[in-house]
């Protein structure tokens, strides 16, 4: 719970919201402890974390996860991220994703990875790329955003694939 001052300020920006499909914008104070209390709730449940904090200096940065992810229920997960905009173009998400990908396939047991992102996110594209995620396919008019239907890219790894 202490994260939602951290949640407020970067998830406020315009910028995220334009990059992500899942957060609100504005970003609430309601969306930020909805969003904790959702997190501690699903980790006390399944006893594996599934969510990970990025931190610079202790201070919440960004977020990688399997957020609907319920371990011991499928050989699969999908994976979401946001970080911060001070810090895109740093190799941060690139870095952390890898964590999140080599954790989730040793212990969560998964045998494949997807991530969907926005056709539009290029960076985003790229993070996954970097870590060894092949695009699948091209989504048209797959999301509902603003009113607008807009394209996705959906990519996927699998645990044999990586070395």
């Amino acid at each position: 719970m202490a994260d939602k001052p951290a949640l407020l300020e970067h998830l406020s920006t315009k910028a995220i919201y334009d990059t992500t499909m899942n957060i609100p914008f504005p970003y609430s104070g309601a969306d930020a402890d909805w969003w904790l209390t959702k997190r501690i709730e699903h980790t006390r449940r399944q006893r594996k974390e599934v969510t990970f904090a990025i931190r610079d200096e202790g201070n919440l940065i960004g977020v990688v996860s399997a957020d609907s992810f319920e371990p011991g229920t499928t050989h699969r997960a999908e994976i979401g991220y946001w970080l911060a905009q001070g810090y895109w173009g740093q190799g941060v998400m690139t870095d952390a994703v890898r964590a999140f990908v080599r954790y989730a396939f040793a212990e969560l047991e998964v045998l494949r990875l997807t991530a969907h992102v926005l056709a539009s996110n290029v960076a985003s594209a790229r993070v996954l790329e970097k870590n060894g995620f092949t695009a699948e396919g091209y989504l048209r008019k797959h999301f509902l955003k603003d009113g607008q239907l807009i394209d996705a890219r959906y990519y996927g790894v699998l645990k044999d694939e990586l070395a």
